[in-house]
């Protein structure tokens, strides 16, 4: 991949504009590349592939979404506070997302993006389960509950995204998402009920 240019740019908005819309599998470098307004020889120049571009675009996510959380959970407030405007941004980033790109993040069978993801989710463990553990000292959360078992939920999150039987519960991922982070976060107890 070459340094940025305003072509790379624009292959990177029309990617994640058609991913965002279609998923990553329906797309084709064709499509991203007339989108884009350009050639694939040019595409082909910054991107080596359709996964390469998936990969940078998932990645610049995690990025952008692990500064936009560290900043929240930094931040001298509250922690219910803190839970409100992470969930808020979740919801943002999943706002614009189609169930085919969370089922394709979530099921794409592309070895490079597979192991790009696995490596994203091994990262988010280390940085829930340090932020979840220093809550705990801090009295912000409850004690008695293992940070182990919390990030194991958490983990297994991802499967309830792609479930059928859930999705089709939904008329879109923004609300699965939110239910399934607030259950996570409040449970099933009216809010105040502790």
């Amino acid at each position: 991949m070459e340094k940025r240019t305003g072509k790379f740019e624009s292959i990177v908005s029309a990617a994640k504009k058609l991913f965002w819309k279609h998923g990553i599998r329906r797309v084709s470098i064709e499509e991203i590349c007339q989108e884009a307004g350009v050639s694939k020889m040019t595409c082909y120049k910054h991107f080596s592939n359709k996964t390469a571009i998936a990969k940078y675009l998932i990645e610049d996510l995690f990025e952008s979404g692990v500064k936009a959380y560290k900043e929240i959970y930094n931040s001298d407030i509250p922690y219910e506070e803190k839970v409100k405007r992470i969930l808020d941004m979740k919801m943002s980033n999943a706002h614009e997302m189609s169930q085919e790109l969370v089922d394709d993040i979530y099921k794409y069978h592309d070895e490079e993006l597979f192991n790009s993801i696995e490596n994203i989710k091994k990262k988010m463990i280390t940085i829930y389960l340090d932020d979840f553990r220093e809550a705990q000292k801090k009295g912000e959360i409850r004690s008695d509950v293992n940070p182990e078992f919390m990030l194991y939920f958490l983990s297994n999150l991802t499967e309830m995204f792609t479930d059928e039987k859930l999705v089709r519960i939904y008329p879109n991922p923004e609300q699965m998402i939110s239910d399934v982070l607030s259950f996570f976060f409040y449970g099933i107890m009216p809010h105040g009920n502790r």
